[in-house]
C-alpha cells in the first residue's frame, strides 16, 4: 500500500530520463552556437566602428580644405584595407564594406587593429582624405 506523496519508481525514473533530453537537447546546439554568437557580436561592434568612420569621412568631407578630425574607435581584432574610395574590415568570419563620396588616402592601406580602442586622425584635402592609423 502507498502512502500519501509517494511517487512510483516508472514515475522517478521517466522523469529523470526527460530531465536529461531536455538537458542535453539544449546544451549541444547551444555550445555549438555560442561560435558563431561571438563571431555576430564581433561584426556587430566591428560593424558600429565602421559607420562611425565612414559618418566621420562624410563631415569632414563637407568641411573646408585643412580640416582635422579625430575619431576614437571601439573595435576587436581586424584588417582595415583603404582602397580609392572603399573601406573594407575584414575580421573573425565576416567582411565588412562601405563606399565613401570623396577619395581616400592612408599611411597603412592595409592597418591591422589589435586593440580595443584605435585613433584615426582624419585631415581634408583637396579632393581626398588623409586618413592616419595611430595606435
Amino acid at each position: 500500500m502507498k502512502k500519501r506523496g509517494q511517487i512510483s519508481l516508472e514515475f522517478s525514473i521517466l522523469f529523470l530520463a526527460m530531465l536529461v533530453v531536455v538537458v542535453v537537447s539544449v546544451m549541444i546546439p547551444g555550445m555549438y552556437g555560442y561560435k558563431k554568437t561571438i563571431e555576430v557580436s564581433s561584426a556587430s561592434i566591428n560593424h558600429a566602428a565602421m559607420s562611425k568612420l565612414k559618418s566621420n569621412i562624410d563631415i569632414l568631407s563637407t568641411s573646408g580644405v585643412g580640416s582635422k578630425k579625430i575619431v576614437y574607435l571601439k573595435v576587436l581584432p581586424g584588417k582595415w584595407t583603404i582602397n580609392n574610395r572603399d573601406i573594407i574590415l575584414y575580421g573573425n568570419g565576416y567582411n565588412i564594406s562601405t563606399k565613401t563620396n570623396i577619395d581616400l588616402e592612408t599611411n597603412n592601406p592595409n592597418y591591422e587593429s589589435g586593440r580595443a580602442e584605435i585613433i584615426v586622425e582624419l585631415y581634408r584635402y583637396d579632393n581626398s582624405i588623409y586618413i592616419n592609423w595611430t595606435n
